[in-house]
């Protein structure tokens, strides 16, 4: 019984990396198995740009060109020990990199996450203060390099493991785990600077 707990979780990252092989190969010529490929992956994709710029109008409109780059290349993607999920982080990162580099500032649209019901039901000011933490939050994630503020996202907001990680920037897991550190210490250290953090 030990056995199939420990065997389920890989054959289920199996199964999954077999039907995208699948997915890949139908749809370089079909386009229902794009479609399907394009609604595995598009809400997982929008989540992570998303938590990268902040501006939910821009997210769907990088996520747009994340799939379009993907859709247009299929036919160059490899297997080559990177699964297709991480490739299409690879594109996002991109596609983040290159709208950093377009707009020297971003202007914040909506500065709220996300509510649940909990937070429906919270008072006004707990609300505000939170909305306040979270817009300072991601204000001080904007002033890290981006290569610290990509895992870290991909770390504590799109709850990746770290081989995940390694996965999509393709950088060794010592790389990765160093990076995640120098970039917390940073964000703390620009938190403690502002008066968020005490000392």
């Amino acid at each position: 019984m030990a056995d199939d707990a420990l065997e389920c979780p890989l054959r289920s990252r199996i199964d999954s990396i077999d039907e995208d092989q699948t997915l890949i190969a139908a749809a370089r010529h079909d386009t229902e198995a794009a479609g399907r490929l394009y609604d595995k992956y598009y809400s997982e994709v929008l989540g992570y740009i998303y938590h990268c710029t902040l501006d939910p109008a821009g997210a769907e409109d990088l996520t747009a060109n994340v799939f379009l780059a993907a859709f247009r290349h299929l036919g160059q993607y490899r297997w080559r020990q990177v699964p297709f999920r991480a490739w299409l982080y690879r594109i996002a990162t991109n596609e983040v990199r290159m709208h950093w580099r377009r707009q020297k500032r971003i202007k914040v649209v909506s500065l709220q996450p996300d509510g649940d019901s909990q937070a429906a039901e919270q008072s006004a000011d707990d609300s505000m203060a939170e909305a306040e933490q979270y817009r300072l939050l991601h204000k001080a994630l904007q002033e890290l390099r981006l290569k610290y503020r990509t895992v870290i996202i991909l770390r504590y907001f799109e709850d990746k493991a770290i081989t995940e990680i390694c996965e999509i920037t393709g950088r060794k897991e010592g790389t990765v785990k160093c990076q995640v550190h120098r970039g917390l210490a940073q964000l703390q250290d620009i938190l403690v600077r502002w008066g968020v953090l005490p000392e």
